[in-house]
């Protein structure tokens, strides 16, 4: 959901410039090479952050037992208040979208992910994580994006049924976040430049650079167990060339299921991922899958588009809810996985339990796939 800050240069003065050309369709993507910078928490300059979008968690149910599957689906076959249409506010959108995966620790983060000091294409991104970027272009879940346009002076551009990984970053051993530490959204947006800088990712502006952190870091500055305000964010910074860069955070949803809530100043208990388990046995990777296609959803269909004024111009309701706010914590029809967890979409052979996104066609809702 849409708030509204920003994060100035310590000179003050925000440049309400135009953004660079339109995220639409990229240049040839430079394969990532491995590189041995090694980044601090705290170093280099104060960046130019556009609002945050949060993807807020959501609260664990009264009497809630400790086990089972928790979501916001209607109960009973009765349905929840309807929502109202989302709308097209006249800026560009990604149509053709790519992400990269920066693995902010000393270790690797999910089951057999990328070790520090190595990076490489999305290919020999071989964790759960990256078998689902891998897949997910021209899967049938991705393809509910494609209801949603830019239209520039007429000319209508349907965001396209394909995903690339452009490839991964596992940070060189050296200044790693641990439990407890706080990455802040400057932290994240200098990492992101100090892989251009050093060559090890390449600019794209239709890519999304996702930073992920392991269990107990508090990615963002508002993921921690006593005041958990969000699952997962996207935003963007402005470069010193007038570049607009797409960035999102991915911290460790499964710290918070519910079972193991948060214990919130306002008196609620919170969760990020909604069981216990996880339909491939990769409780890490399982549980952020399902945050990390909201974010990228998000950003396909409302990025940063013009650095000033509102920043966001693609697609959200008139309260301010994006295409996956609107179907957050709702999955539709599930099944369990052998005892694993519940899932309800396959990518790539695999079982994922990932959130409906909101279709925009004339009768508009919340899918797993096209109707």
């Amino acid at each position: 959901m849409r708030t509204r800050f920003l994060l100035a240069t310590a000179a003050g003065a925000l440049a309400l410039a135009a953004c660079s050309e339109s995220p639409v369709v990229p240049p040839a993507q430079k394969q990532m090479h491995v590189n041995s910078t090694v980044f601090a928490l705290g170093q280099g300059p104060t960046r130019q952050i556009a609002p945050i979008e949060y993807f807020r968690p959501d609260v664990v149910p009264v009497g809630y037992s400790g086990s089972g599957f928790v979501s916001r689906d209607a109960k009973d076959g009765i349905p929840g208040a309807n929502q109202p249409n989302i709308l097209y506010w006249d800026g560009a959108l990604i149509t053709r979208q790519k992400q990269a995966a920066i693995y902010f620790s000393p270790t690797p983060i999910y089951t057999n992910g990328p070790a520090a000091g190595t990076s490489g294409a999305g290919a020999a991104d071989h964790s759960l994580i990256g078998h689902f970027l891998n897949n997910i272009g021209g899967s049938p879940r991705w393809n509910v994006n494609t209801t949603y346009y830019q239209n520039h002076g007429g000319n209508i551009e349907y965001v396209q049924n394909s995903m690339g990984y452009a490839g991964f970053w596992a940070i060189s051993a050296g200044g790693h976040p641990v439990a407890g530490d706080v990455v802040t959204p400057n932290d994240m947006a200098n990492l992101v430049e100090a892989g251009f800088e050093a060559g090890t990712l390449a600019y794209d502006p239709s890519t999304v650079y996702m930073v992920f952190t392991a269990s107990g870091v508090n990615l963002g500055g508002g993921f921690s167990r006593t005041n958990l305000q969000y699952c997962a964010w996207h935003s963007a910074y402005l470069r010193d060339n007038g570049q607009i860069v797409q960035f999102a955070a991915m911290p460790y949803d499964a710290d918070f299921t519910p079972a193991h809530r948060s214990n919130n100043p306002d008196g609620f208990h919170y969760y990020c991922y909604p069981q216990e388990t996880g339909p491939n046995g990769d409780f890490g990777a399982d549980g952020t899958v399902s945050a990390m296609m909201h974010e990228i959803e998000e950003t396909a269909t409302d990025p940063v588009s013009y650095w000033g004024k509102k920043f966001f111009y693609g697609w959200y309701d008139s309260k301010g809810a994006e295409s996956s706010d609107k179907c957050a914590y709702r999955y539709g029809s599930t099944r369990a996985n052998n005892g694993l967890g519940d899932w309800n979409v396959i990518v790539g052979g695999k079982p994922f339990l990932v959130q409906m996104q909101w279709s925009n066609v004339k009768t508009q809702g919340c899918r797993v796939a096209p109707e």
